[in-house]
């Protein structure tokens, strides 16, 4: 792989904004999001995320703002005591809390009066979705994608994985304008997000979609030469060998500063998502301090 360390970055100049999954990690990208708007900068054309990232996109597109939905998750992570929880004593059923959690939080900032803003506004939201491999189906997908995505980014160490994809897993983008109801909106966000045993897979546009993380958590749609140079990838993984703004294949990819401190999947009281967030807030300080992401739109 190559990659080059970019000493400026021009906000006006990106067209594309991508955020990458990452659970908890996510509000690392709405703090440095949430600083650059309240900076003046209006979010580009095309927004593209998966999983929680996905969300996080579709709050900075609400009327009420990534801070309200930061609120929400925050409230709900107090009054939630542990990861598992039995649904019903009689069943003896046991489920992760996610499964609970997840849809509330969405609901928490994508209700009817924000999704009407969210409809009417400029910008386009890109949701990436998995699709299960024909030949393994949904379990042995899960399966799979798991350990390909664990090889392919901690041995073969990746920015984008591909073992996945040679497995037969299949990425798509949804609009989550072409949603019709607010329904089908916070159904294609969860969607997103579904992460077996965590959330169940859903049915989404005619068939079974789980995380875009599965293939890829850094989901980007394929673009052109001129696309892919106005992009701007907000990651939530920390790669010590790279700066915290570099360029791969003419994209642009922002990433913290160190590893984000938060459990990516906890979703307890004891989550330290405040610390995610105090991150984001002090990375994108300091850029904006050196210079090395401005507002000033160029030449």
């Amino acid at each position: 792989m190559q990659f080059q360390a970019v000493t400026q970055l021009q906000l006006p100049q990106i067209q594309t904004l991508v955020f990458a999954g990452g659970g908890n990690r996510c509000w690392w990208q709405a703090a440095v999001v949430g600083d650059w708007m309240k900076r003046g900068w209006r979010l580009p054309p095309t927004l593209v995320g998966t999983s929680a990232g996905a969300a996080i996109a579709a709050a900075a597109l609400t009327s009420e703002g990534l801070q309200h939905a930061f609120e929400g998750c925050r409230r709900i992570f107090a009054d939630n005591p542990r990861l598992l929880e039995s649904r019903t004593v009689a069943t003896h059923r046991w489920q992760f809390s996610h499964e609970r959690i997840y849809p509330a939080w969405l609901a928490s900032f994508v209700d009817d009066g924000t999704y009407e803003a969210v409809q009417k506004a400029p910008q386009r939201l890109m949701v990436a979705l998995t699709r299960p491999a024909r030949a393994l189906g949904l379990g042995g997908s899960v399966v799979a994608g798991t350990l390909a995505y664990l090889v392919d980014k901690f041995v073969w160490n990746r920015l984008h994985p591909r073992l996945p994809r040679m497995l037969g897993l299949r990425q798509e983008f949804l609009d989550l304008k072409q949603c019709s109801t607010l329904a089908e909106a916070r159904k294609l966000l969860l969607a997103a997000a579904a992460a077996p045993p965590f959330m169940p897979a859903q049915e989404v546009a005619g068939g079974v979609a789980i995380d875009g993380g599965y293939l890829d958590s850094v989901a980007v749609p394929t673009q052109d030469e001129e696309a892919r140079a106005s992009t701007l990838v907000l990651l939530t993984r920390h790669y010590p060998r790279l700066p915290v703004l570099f360029r791969h294949r003419e994209r642009h990819y922002m990433q913290p500063s160190q590893r984000v401190p938060v459990s990516t999947w906890d979703c307890t009281a004891a989550a330290t998502i405040h610390a995610a967030y105090d991150l984001g807030r002090l990375d994108v300080a300091q850029a904006m301090d050196h210079h090395l992401v401005t507002l000033d739109k160029g030449a």
